[in-house]
Formats: structure tokens, sequence, C-alpha cells
């Protein structure tokens, strides 16, 4: 919801807090599960993330996401968790700024306005290339949960990819992503998730 095409200052206010929140207390849930301050930390921040979907909608990933679950019966966070990636990395050379911001959320610091190009350099988990950066964020978080990492994993056949493409492109969430999204797109992300 933070680079959807739909967003706004409310739904950026309550997208940042979200990734704060939820970011810096999902390993700590996973590894304490008793611990009530982390997980009603995360209650927050997913409070807050769906505050700010209704605010801005969603983008490519759950658009290639919608069709694992019907055709596969993946749980849907799961193929959040796989195809994620590979969307923030492809809407990279769109909307880096905005995950160089994310980065230096969860690193701790406020956005009054976007990161200049010190405060990228500043901080050595954000850079030029914060598309790649916040992806491997992503996918380290998605390890810490022992979740499937592929489309093989979770038992997606290569020979599905343009069926599940044309039905990805039929959902409404991909008209609200930051880079134009279509089937070819989704083709290309089932690709890149394999």
């Amino acid at each position: 919801s933070y680079v959807t095409s739909r967003r706004s200052d409310a739904s950026d206010l309550f997208a940042r807090d979200a990734w704060r929140w939820l970011s810096g207390n999902f390993a700590r849930v996973l590894e304490a599960p008793e611990d009530r301050l982390a997980r009603g930390a995360m209650l927050w921040g997913a409070h807050e993330a769906g505050i700010a979907i209704e605010q801005s909608m969603l983008g490519a990933t759950h658009a290639c996401a919608n069709p694992l679950t019907a055709r596969y019966g993946t749980t849907h966070g799961i193929a959040i968790a796989v195809m994620l990636p590979h969307v923030v990395r492809w809407n990279a050379e769109h909307v880096g700024h905005r995950y160089s911001d994310l980065l230096l959320t969860r690193a701790g610091r406020t956005r009054g306005s976007a990161p200049t190009d010190l405060d990228v350099g500043a901080d050595p988990r954000v850079g030029p290339h914060s598309g790649e950066q916040l992806a491997n964020s992503l996918e380290d978080l998605r390890r810490t949960a022992q979740l499937p990492g592929t489309l093989r994993e979770i038992g997606v056949a290569r020979e599905d990819f343009s069926a599940l493409a044309a039905d990805a492109a039929t959902q409404w969430t991909g008209a609200c992503n930051p880079r134009p999204f279509d089937a070819t797109a989704a083709l290309e992300l089932y690709e890149r998730g394999y």
C-alpha cells in the first residue's frame, strides 16, 4: 500500500507505521511467542496495515497471489511471501525512492520528507539499490518464518504460468500497482518466482 498508484498522505502514514511495527517485531514473535508486547505490536501493525490498504488498495503481489490460492489452494499469506520480493524488485525502478524510505523507517528514522542521497548513503542498510535491499529483507523475514520461497516449493507447475498470468491480469488489485501490470508482467513475475 505504500507504493500503489492510489496512495495518499493518510495511507502513507499508516503504511509506514505498520511497516515499522511489523518488521520490528516479526522475528521476535516467532522466537518468543509468549512475548505479549511483541504480539501486541504485531496486532497494532496489522491494524494499521489494514487501514492503509483501505486507503490505497493493493498491487501486483496480490494480483499474482490470488490465482495461486484459487488454482492450488495456496494459503494467501504464503503466496504473498513467495511473490512479494519479486514484485518489489520489479517495481523498484518506478518506486525505489519509496523503498528507501521504508528501509530508513525500519532503521528507526522518521520521515519528514523523502530521504536525501546523503541520508541513504549514511545508512549501510540503504543505498541506490533499495528495491533489492528491501526484497532481501523480505526474504530474510520469510526464511525466519520458515515459509517456502519459490513457486516450485509450493507445487506450482510451470506449464500453468500462462493461465495464472491471464487470471492475475484480471485481478482489480493489479490496476493499483505503481508500474503498469498486465498478463505479460504477471508471467515475468511468475518466472522470477519459480
